[in-house]
């Protein structure tokens, strides 16, 4: 038992690490999970239960600009929310033999997230001129709202992306608008997590716990470390675990 609490914790504490310094803290809590003896489900479920009130805070610190954009937000939103609670309970309902098929293909979309984000605003802007790139980032932000229900990790980075598209917002805005996604996807996807009967509640508290204190950690790196040796340190150690699951 102590050595699992112990697992548990340090999961936390490495994801609240990466969270803080870069992003994707999924990629690392989940495999820690697993090698914890948690199912592959149960793992997932876990561990957003677990990494869901740390989206609070950042709500909360940009509320300034999320108010002033409050009405279209609510619109785009919306059906954001609608395709989260979808991918949810398609999570809860999905044997672990399913998931697992579908692990390394989450885990590259993640990875592509994290290392490909910041181009992906510029290619939607080429792709998708005029009226049709409001059409494309509608459709873009239900498609993530539905992965973030069922996995969700790399989603910031996907949301950033995409938010910032349109254009004529500046960077505090779009990540107040990408803050208040995040906490809203997540917020709508816990009821049928939490219902479900699969979280393992000891892994959450320890998860929980480790994630404070890593993501101060966390946030001291980031001030003495560049923004992209974080971004490929982690979309390496990213590829890696792929691998992991496709060699199993």
């Amino acid at each position: 038992m102590n050595a699992e609490i112990a697992l548990f914790v340090m999961a936390g504490f490495v994801g609240g690490i990466v969270n803080a310094a870069a992003g994707g803290a999924k990629l690392f809590v989940f495999p820690m999970l697993l090698a914890s003896g948690v199912p592959p489900v149960a793992a997932n479920i876990t561990q957003s239960v677990a990494l869901w009130p740390a989206q609070l805070p950042a709500v909360w610190v940009y509320r300034r600009e999320i108010m002033a954009d409050a009405r279209s937000l609510v619109r785009q939103m919306i059906p954001a929310l609608g395709a989260a609670l979808a991918g949810s309970l398609v999570m809860v309902n999905s044997s672990d033999a399913a998931f697992v098929a579908v692990v390394p293909v989450l885990l590259l979309i993640s990875v592509a997230a994290i290392v490909f984000g910041p181009k992906t605003t510029s290619l939607m802007q080429w792709a998708f001129p005029g009226d049709r790139l409001k059409v494309a980032t509608s459709v873009m932000l239900v498609a993530i709202g539905f992965y973030g229900g069922y996995f969700g990790a790399g989603m910031g980075f996907m949301l950033l992306a995409v938010l910032a598209a349109p254009g004529g917002l500046g960077l505090g805005r779009v990540n107040g608008a990408k803050n208040l996604f995040a906490f809203g996807i997540q917020s709508v996807a816990i009821p049928p997590m939490a219902l479900s009967g699969l979280i393992n509640w000891l892994a959450v508290l320890c998860v929980l716990t480790g994630g404070i204190l890593g993501g101060y950690l966390g946030a001291k790196l980031t001030k003495r470390l560049p923004d992209r040796a974080l971004r490929i340190a982690v979309a390496t150690l990213g590829v890696g675990l792929t691998l992991s699951f496709l060699l199993r």
